[in-house]
């Protein structure tokens, strides 16, 4: 129920007194627990996975403001999937976006250091732009106008970070703190996603909004995979990452919304499914694998911002930049591939164009993943793995190793 995870929120915001007085990870470990709890007895996958994970956050830093943004923001993202799955009204996604604005603001913001107050506030201005046109095109187009989708697809571009609205996310992920960059990258993004879904399935797109949109998804895939070939340290490899992984999502979207429904239902792991399904999957699980991979590259770094070269190495997140990298059976790898499978189910000269696009691009990104895992894993100071990389390499690898039962859940 969405009074549910409403009656969350106002406990979350009225224990926002109390953190003078008790440790705001405590505060984020209680919110993130009853998340668990609230997600497994309304059946919500992807729920459970974000509140697992935002435990496991909560526990590990130990900065009282800290947790409570931290439990803002799980608890945003698991508002914006409960209403894509429950198929609620899209303006509680919106309202969920905008909880989770606020709350990413304040975690890149946190070291108050010029440079992390510079990428919040990049943050939040190009962001709040983005909210404002995902706003109004909904309403437009709800009104009856249907070119008000439009401004909503500009509006995710702005928010997702696509080119060539895509300049803020490298600031904001290179010059916020790497704990704020890592909230951006699991929490942010990830409800932003689920917002796409749910206006996605409310409002189908004709096929002038959908082919515009793979036009610039496709463009933006390798804008990104090309400029990340240029980019010298961790935050930056890690931004262009983040423009590019969007940039698939948006593409399996734009795809159906082109295209339609393909004569012959595409089939997953023996599954028939739609192709307005598969796409779904593929944005959700690109949701995942990118913000597990990068809350972990993030989360182990103990630097004021993450435009530096990590000071310390870390073993398990070698597994984190493999996912982003794509490699088989990490989770990052699934997302592709289905990508693929939504792109051959439907005439060939489409088909085959797509991708060959996808795998380009993929092949493209190779050098600088290759950068960002010589990067953890050869850093001079010693091992510093912790609760973070532990958990989101584990959850990246069992996620992978178990795709098959996790799409018939998703599905």
């Amino acid at each position: 129920m969405i009074e549910l995870f409403a009656y969350l929120i106002l406990a979350l915001s009225i224990a926002t007194v109390f953190v003078g007085r008790v440790e705001g990870r405590y505060v984020a470990a209680a919110a993130s627990v009853a998340l668990l709890l609230l997600s497994a007895y309304l059946g919500l996958p992807v729920g459970v996975v974000v509140a697992v994970a935002a435990l496991a956050l909560s526990l590990d830093w130990q900065m009282r403001a800290f947790g409570v943004a931290l439990a803002f923001s799980a608890t945003a993202t698991a508002l914006a999937a409960y209403v894509y799955y429950s198929k609620s009204p899209p303006v509680y996604g919106l309202i969920a976006l905008a909880l989770v604005t606020a709350s990413v603001y304040g975690l890149l913001a946190m070291g108050r250091t010029r440079e992390n107050v510079e990428g919040a506030m990049k943050y939040l201005v190009f962001s709040g732009v983005g909210k404002v046109f995902i706003v109004l095109g909904y309403v437009l187009a709800v009104s009856g106008w249907s070119q008000g989708l439009y401004l909503a697809v500009v509006g995710f571009m702005f928010e997702l970070g696509i080119v060539p609205f895509h300049a803020w996310v490298v600031d904001a992920y290179a010059l916020g703190t790497p704990r704020g960059a890592a909230a951006l990258a699991a929490f942010s993004k990830v409800t932003a996603l689920f917002v796409l879904l749910t206006i996605f399935r409310s409002l189908p797109g004709g096929g002038a909004v959908g082919l515009v949109t793979l036009i610039v998804a496709l463009a933006s895939m390798l804008v990104a995979n090309v400029a990340g070939l240029t980019a010298k340290t961790l935050g930056r490899i890690m931004a262009w990452s983040s423009v590019a992984h969007m940039s698939y999502a948006l593409a399996a979207v734009a795809i159906v919304w082109w295209l339609g429904e393909p004569k012959s239902a595409p089939s997953l792991f023996g599954i028939s499914t739609s192709a307005a399904d598969l796409a779904a999957l593929v944005v959700v699980l690109e949701a995942l694998s990118s913000g597990l991979a990068k809350a972990g590259v993030f989360g182990y770094l103990s630097t004021g911002f993450s435009d530096v070269m990590p000071p310390r190495r870390s073993v398990l997140n070698v597994l984190n930049v493999l996912s982003l990298l794509g490699l088989p059976p990490l989770l990052g790898f699934w997302p592709k591939l289905f990508l693929i499978l939504l792109a051959l189910s439907y005439p060939t000269s489409v088909g085959a164009f797509l991708v060959l696009w996808i795998v380009a691009n993929s092949a493209a990104a190779t050098p600088y993943y290759l950068r960002a895992l010589r990067m953890v894993a050869e850093a001079p100071g010693p091992v510093a793995d912790n609760v973070t990389s532990s958990y989101t390499a584990f959850v990246s690898t069992v996620l992978g190793l178990t795709m098959p039962l996790v799409a018939y859940i998703l599905l």
